[in-house]
C-alpha cells in the first residue's frame, strides 16, 4: 500500500499531515535547497496540497526559513538593546492602558520581567555568550531566540516562530488584541 493511499482518509490525512510537519521541523537545520529537494520528492506534498485549511504550505519553505547570523559582540548588543528598549516602551504603554490587576514591568541589565498577575510572569533576557535572547513564558515555557540579520527577526530554531509572533499571540490571549512588537526595528 502506498503512503499516499494510506493517507487518503480524513483521519489519516490529519495524522499524516502532523507527521509531515514533524519531519520538516526535524529537518529545519539543513539547507533550504536540501529541504526543498526532499519535500519535492516526498509523496506527502500531494496530501498537503489537497488538504483543505492546511496549516503549512510547501511553497513558503524557502521564504520562511531563518538562518542564524554571525554577529559581532557590538552588533549583538546594539540589536538586542534596541529590541529590549522598544519592547519596554510598547509594554509600558500597554500597561498604562490595561486594567489587569498585577501588571508590572521591570527592565534592568538585560533582564525584562513582565508580571501579569494571575496569568504568570514572563522573563526575557539577553544571553551575550550565545548571542541569543531567552524567554521564559508561563504559557509555553522556555525558548531561545537567535537573530537572522537578513529578515531582521529573532526566531526560535525548533519551529521558526519569531519572538514577536509568540509575544503577540500569548499577550493578546491575556490582554485582548495587542501588537506587542508592532513596527519593531532591529537595526
Amino acid at each position: 500500500m502506498s503512503f499516499l493511499k494510506l493517507c487518503s482518509s480524513r483521519i489519516a490525512r490529519t495524522a499524516c499531515a502532523n507527521m509531515y510537519k514533524s519531519l520538516y521541523q526535524r529537518m529545519s537545520y539543513t539547507t533550504v535547497s536540501a529541504v526543498n529537494k526532499h519535500i519535492t520528492s516526498f509523496p506527502m506534498k500531494q496530501v498537503y496540497q489537497q488538504q483543505q485549511g492546511s496549516f503549512f504550505h510547501t511553497s513558503s519553505l524557502s521564504m520562511n526559513a531563518f538562518q542564524i547570523s554571525e554577529l559581532t559582540d557590538d552588533n549583538y548588543h546594539r540589536i538586542s538593546d534596541n529590541t529590549f528598549n522598544q519592547m519596554v516602551d510598547i509594554l509600558e504603554a500597554i500597561g498604562d492602558e490595561t486594567d489587569l490587576e498585577g501588571f508590572d514591568l521591570e527592565y534592568s541589565q538585560g533582564v525584562m520581567t513582565l508580571n501579569l498577575g494571575e496569568h504568570g510572569t514572563y522573563v526575557i533576557n539577553k544571553q551575550p555568550p550565545n548571542k541569543q535572547i531567552w524567554l521564559s513564558s508561563p504559557k509555553s515555557g522556555p525558548k531561545r531566540y537567535d537573530y537572522d540579520a537578513t529578515q531582521q527577526k529573532w526566531f526560535y530554531g525548533r519551529d521558526n516562530h519569531t519572538l514577536d509572533e509568540l509575544l503577540n499571540k500569548e499577550l493578546s490571549d491575556i490582554l485582548g488584541e495587542v501588537d506587542v512588537l508592532e513596527g519593531l526595528e532591529h537595526h
